[in-house]
């Protein structure tokens, strides 16, 4: 199984993970609460595991339009 990290926003893929490099505890996985993890992670059963991060260009963009932050999804 594949960690599959994600863009929240504009859904691009921001990076990837195989399994044979995946060990969850030097990504600091353990440090994160039940809360989070549920938050941050799609669970794919039979594809991979989705983490959801930010890509550049989103991130750029928030950072140009600070009220962007208000809204979960600024892109239409």
């Amino acid at each position: 199984m594949a960690l599959v990290y994600k863009c929240k926003h504009c859904g691009c893929e921001v990076g990837r993970l195989n399994s044979q490099m995946l060990d969850l505890n030097k990504i600091g996985w353990e440090h994160l609460t039940t809360e989070e993890k549920s938050r941050l992670m799609n669970h794919r059963p039979t594809e991979h595991l989705e983490i959801n991060s930010i890509c550049e260009n989103c991130q750029d963009t928030l950072e140009s339009n600070p009220a962007y932050h208000e809204l979960d999804y600024f892109i239409q």
